[in-house]
């Protein structure tokens, strides 16, 4: 059994962009609205909701509920560009919405495009360069992964084992592994390649997103290990020298731009940003921002704006 007790925030600590970036929140319009997954909603109406939850503070203090079930709970006229902000992760992609926390991780709902209705939920985990693996498209499921999770601890006391026991039940443990099964493998179907657990989907009216398969442009291990050299590095002159082999990475993803392989640069940047490496940034903002408008996904490009702001 892991237990961590962290301080939770009080109502109204909102970790949206700072206070002193509101007034930008304020004058940020989204072509999409309503940023509330329909999933959140019918988990938080769930009969056995405040059942679950305790539960799951028996295996994990420190599990919490974040970002959209903070206006569930506090019934809050949070809404638009504020919701998506809000209590939003540093290396959250603009895809992702993380709605709870702990101390393995963290769980997000992934949308491919700002007007998805039916998000998928990423895991997060807490490697230097997180590894996100789809769990499901219902925070029943996130719920089940957490618990499997725990299930591996093999110091879990008599009350935990039980508190396994009991949302196992209330879940419905074999309805929630069928559903999660289906929904990876429809997923699997929708996309293409990818480091990232998610994949790459297109709405293109053609078909899929054009891509080109790692072995064809980046070796996902090359892009992986330079990225988490840049980590390691101390002195300026170190990071300058793996900087240099990175940037033959973003040079092919152009050349994939001008190809109409769009998918290699949402790859690139999402690997780039989610390593937190301030030294490159700035080029992770140019891939991406080039790949989401060739993709017309331009509320994106205003969210990883925001995004960007909480890192300074």
């Amino acid at each position: 059994m892991v237990k961590q007790k962290n301080r939770k925030r009080k109502t109204g600590e909102a970790k949206m962009a700072p206070q002193a970036k509101k007034k930008t929140l304020e004058t940020i319009e989204l072509t999409q609205k309503d940023w509330m997954p329909v999933a959140a909603e019918k988990f938080f109406n769930n009969p056995n909701f405040n059942e679950i939850m305790k539960h799951m503070e028996i295996l994990d203090a420190s599990v919490e509920l974040v970002g959209p079930f903070r206006k569930l709970k506090e019934n809050s006229d949070v809404n638009g560009v504020e919701l998506i902000m809000l209590d939003r992760e540093q290396t959250d992609l603009p895809e992702m919405q993380t709605f709870m926390k702990c101390i393995l991780g963290r769980y997000a709902f992934w949308r491919d495009t700002p007007s998805e209705t039916n998000p998928v939920i990423v895991f997060a985990d807490l490697k230097t360069i997180p590894e996100l693996s789809v769990v499901g498209n219902k925070v029943e499921h996130a719920v089940h992964h957490f618990c499997e999770k725990y299930s591996k601890n093999q110091d879990n006391s008599k009350e935990a084992l039980s508190a396994l026991s009991k949302i196992f039940e209330m879940l419905g443990d074999s309805r929630m592994k069928d559903e999660i099964t289906r929904t990876n493998k429809i997923r699997k179907i929708n996309t293409v390649g990818g480091i990232l657990g998610p994949g790459l989907y297109s709405d293109h009216p053609k078909g899929k997103l054009k891509y080109l398969p790692p072995a064809n442009t980046l070796g996902e291990s090359q892009l992986e290990n330079l990225l988490r050299c840049l980590n390691n590095m101390k002195l300026p002159v170190q990071k300058e020298k793996v900087i240099k082999l990175i940037k033959p990475l973003l040079y092919s993803v152009m050349a994939c731009n001008d190809e109409g392989y769009f998918g290699n640069g949402l790859e690139l940047g999402h690997v780039i940003f989610l390593s937190n490496q301030k030294d490159i940034l700035e080029d992770a903002m140019i891939v991406l921002v080039a790949a989401y408008r060739l993709l017309d996904r331009e509320d994106f490009v205003k969210i990883l704006q925001l995004t960007v702001e909480l890192r300074n």
